[in-house]
């Protein structure tokens, strides 16, 4: 599914409200982004929790996510948490900074063995490959943008992209 956004930001807040990430909830994204990255996820009411890049890609790092996992978080009847402040790690968003793919495979992974969602912030990255795979199609959903910045451009809107039918009918 593709479902058009006003923009990228919007297109990230309707994923993460669509999901049901609100108060109460953290989400785990990039220290090294475009400011709508976390505040998409302030506007939903949960809190961005901030982990480090790869110097190489500018992306999550998959060290460093597995890292906050495990010497932050825990798995309870409530799911994942973070131990610190009790809020629920409702999903992971890496970023692809620049059009770089970042290491959303090992992203990936590390997501499926925490049984947590990830949701591509593929604002950047339109037209960009992993081993002959778009960004954006790794994860539970993805945003785009095409605001005037970006390699693909409208001069403004953006786009949610999910295989969850029922994800894409809340974003419409």
């Amino acid at each position: 599914h593709a479902v058009a956004m006003v923009n990228g930001t919007a297109a990230l807040f309707m994923i993460l409200h669509a999901m049901g990430i609100g108060k109460g909830s953290a989400v785990i994204t990039q220290a090294l982004s475009f400011a709508a990255t976390a505040n998409a996820v302030a506007q939903t009411g949960a809190v961005p929790f901030f982990v480090d890049v790869d110097q190489d890609t500018f992306g999550m790092s998959p060290v460093a996510l597995d890292a906050f996992l495990h010497e932050q978080c825990e798995v309870t009847d409530e799911g994942v948490t973070h131990k610190a402040t009790g809020l629920k790690i409702g999903a992971v968003m890496p970023m692809h900074t620049f059009g770089m793919p970042s290491r959303i495979k090992q992203t990936r992974s590390i997501c499926d063995q925490w049984g947590l969602p990830m949701v591509e912030d593929a604002a950047e990255s339109l037209g960009s490959f992993i081993d002959k795979r778009h960004t954006g199609t790794f994860g539970y959903a993805a945003a785009l943008s095409f605001n005037g910045n970006k390699p693909v451009t409208t001069g403004g809107g953006g786009m949610v992209l999910t295989n969850d039918d029922e994800l894409a009918e809340k974003a419409r």
